[in-house]
Order: C-alpha cells, then sequence, then structure tokens
C-alpha cells in the first residue's frame, strides 16, 4: 500500500477512534495545550494528504470540486482551532477539532470507490511485475538447461518444471486481463514453486557436472598437500611427518568413494579437505613455533646449569608441562605455560652474570 493509501486507511479508520475523543497519546507531562496542538497538526497533515488523493484519483471533476471544497472548509475549521488555542479557549478548540475530525472522516469514506479502484490498479501492476520477472527467470533457467544438455546431462526433469512454469504463466496473463486478480496470484504461486523445483534440479545437476571432474581435482588437492609437505619438512620435519599423515587419510577416504562411484561425496570430501588443510597448516605451523622455543628453552637450560641449577631445572620442569600440555591437545594451557617459560627465558640472559663487586 503506497503512502496515499494508507494515509487513507488512517483517515478511515484510526480518525473514527482516535478524533471522535479529542485526546492525543503523548508523553507523560504534556499540557492540554500541547496535546491539541498536535492533534490539530496530525488533523491538518491528513487533510493534506486527501486532497493529495483527490486531485491525482478522483476523474469525476463535479466530485473532485465538492470534495476539494470540503478540504478547504477542513482547513477553515483547523485555522479557526489554532486561533482558538492561541487565545487560550481550550473547550472551543476541542469542539472545533471534533468538528473537523467529522467532516474529515466523512470525505474519507467518500473516497471508497477510489480507494478501491487505486489498490486494484496497484495489484494489477505487481502481477504484471511478477509475470514479466518470473518469464525472465524462466528463460534463463531455460539456458542453462541448454547449456547442461550440451554437456551430456540429462536435463529432462528440468524442462518439464519450466514447461509447467511457463504454461502457469500464461494462465496467470488470462486470468490478469479478465480482472480475476485472485485466480492470478494463485497461478503465479504455482508457477513460482515449479521454478523453485527447477533450480533445485539444476544445482544438483551442476554439482552431477562438477563430480565428473573429481579426479583432476584430487590430483590438484595430492600436488598441494605434497607441496606443503616438502616445505615443513626443510624446517619442522616432525610436523611435515603429520601434516602427511591427515593429507594421506584424506587421500585415500577420496580415492575410496571415487572406486566406489561416488563422485559427488568425493567432490564434497575434496572441498572439506581443502578448506580443512589451510587449518591444519596454521596449527601444525604454530606447533612448529612452539616446538623451536621448547628445543631453544632446552639448550639454555644445558647452558646456564653449571652457574645457575635453579633456574635450569625451572625451564625444563616448564618444557616438560608444555610437552604434556600438548599431548592432552590443551592449546590454552600451551599458550599459557609459553608465556610463563619466556619470562624464565628472559631471566637466563641473567643467570650466570659474575655478582658486582661492592
Amino acid at each position: 500500500m503506497d503512502k496515499t493509501i494508507a494515509a487513507l486507511v488512517i483517515a478511515l479508520q484510526v480518525v473514527t477512534q482516535v478524533f471522535a475523543s479529542t485526546i492525543v497519546v503523548s508523553q507523560p507531562g504534556t499540557t492540554d495545550q500541547e496535546k491539541l496542538s498536535r492533534h490539530i497538526s496530525f488533523l491538518y497533515n491528513q487533510t493534506v494528504k486527501l486532497e493529495n488523493f483527490i486531485n491525482s484519483h478522483v476523474a469525476n471533476e463535479t466530485k473532485k470540486q465538492e470534495l476539494l471544497g470540503e478540504i478547504s472548509s477542513v482547513k477553515n475549521i483547523l485555522d479557526q482551532a489554532k486561533n482558538t488555542l492561541a487565545a487560550g479557549d481550550l473547550n472551543q478548540t476541542r469542539e472545533l477539532i471534533r468538528q473537523a475530525s467529522s467532516e474529515l472522516r466523512a470525505i474519507a469514506l467518500q473516497l471508497t470507490k477510489e480507494i478501491r479502484e487505486r489498490a486494484q490498479e496497484r495489484k494489477q501492476r505487481f502481477i504484471e511485475a511478477e509475470i514479466r520477472a518470473l518469464t525472465n527467470q524462466v528463460a534463463a533457467l531455460s539456458r542453462v538447461a541448454e547449456k547442461f544438455k550440451s554437456l551430456g546431462a540429462d536435463v529432462s526433469n528440468v524442462t518439464s518444471l519450466l514447461t509447467s512454469a511457463s504454461n502457469l504463466l500464461s494462465q496467470a496473463q488470462t486470468s490478469l486481463k479478465n480482472n480475476d486478480t485472485a485466480k492470478a496470484l494463485q497461478l503465479l504461486a504455482q508457477a513460482r514453486e515449479q521454478i523453485k523445483q527447477a533450480e533445485k534440479s539444476i544445482r544438483d545437476l551442476a554439482t552431477q557436472l562438477r563430480a565428473r571432474q573429481v579426479q583432476k581435482d584430487l590430483e590438484h588437492f595430492v600436488n598441494a598437500t605434497q607441496r606443503i609437505y616438502e616445505r615443513l619438512e626443510k624446517f619442522a620435519p616432525n610436523i611435515a611427518q603429520m601434516f602427511k599423515n591427515w593429507s594421506d587419510t584424506r587421500i585415500k577416504e577420496v580415492q575410496s568413494l571415487i572406486s566406489q562411484g561416488k563422485n559427488v561425496e568425493a567432490l564434497l570430501k575434496l572441498r572439506q579437505s581443502f578448506f580443512e588443510m589451510n587449518h591444519v597448516v596454521a596449527g601444525l605451523m604454530e606447533l612448529g613455533r612452539v616446538e623451536n622455543t621448547l628445543r631453544e628453552a632446552e639448550n639454555i637450560a644445558k647452558v646456564i646449569r653449571t652457574c645457575n641449577a635453579t633456574l635450569a631445572s625451572q625451564i625444563d620442569s616448564k618444557v616438560q608441562e608444555i610437552r604434556g600440555a600438548m599431548n592432552n591437545k590443551d592449546l590454552q594451557k600451551v599458550h599459557e605455560l609459553m608465556g610463563e617459560l619466556r619470562q624464565l627465558m628472559a631471566q637466563s640472559r641473567f643467570a650466570c652474570r659474575p655478582a658486582r663487586k661492592k
């Protein structure tokens, strides 16, 4: 519903309830003068909206002029209400508001026919727009179906659904020409459902076509994991082996699905594996940094043991705690202990310095 129609609905419904009482809903503490002033402003705004609607949608010139004359009368009454309010005569102001409310409602009631015609016009335009949009969608999906057919896909289900949708849209157009908007809307809903099913069928076909290339995707995954493994092996052999164990398992799972003819499942497993690979690599790199720090800490402990056995023992103990947390896969504990280990390693810089003479 557009703004003009909404304004008229307000005039027909809200005016009946609110205007009759002359009590405007306001914030607590609002004075009677302020309430009445807001009430007058509200009525004036509705009057202007009705006036605009009359000028735009009343075709009968005699009726239009009569209604505009009544609108002018309402405006005069509201102007009087403003003056009496300014003079402090609240009772007279209320009476004028009641009069304006009554006349405004009477005007709105005379526009029932135009309101219905306007609503019908908007409904028809909406249906026409929907028919065009869905017709274009059917055409676009048909082009996709033809492309898939050229690639060897069975598009008979898609074609059947799109043909059905096209027929329903033609029927909706006929119903609209006969001014049967209810039937047209019903046919539109049915056409949308057919198109929705066709879209799903096309997505399934796309996955199936894509799955035919799953062997190439697997080769790409194997090459990618091999490159990562070779880089890891240069500086973190243990981490590299952990990564290889993970990737080999995934490759075997995909190969098993392909050998069973489950190409779609294999494709989904590969997509998941590519996604997981980034997280696995990030996690392994973090573990590699931790492992390097632990080895560095162990070397420091060996160096300072002769001059500060206590600190060396503390470092060794902390290293063991961290290894235990890693074995338990308690990453939060690993991070906490790593902070403590770095503090001990910082102290080791001064562990073997000779004491200053006083």
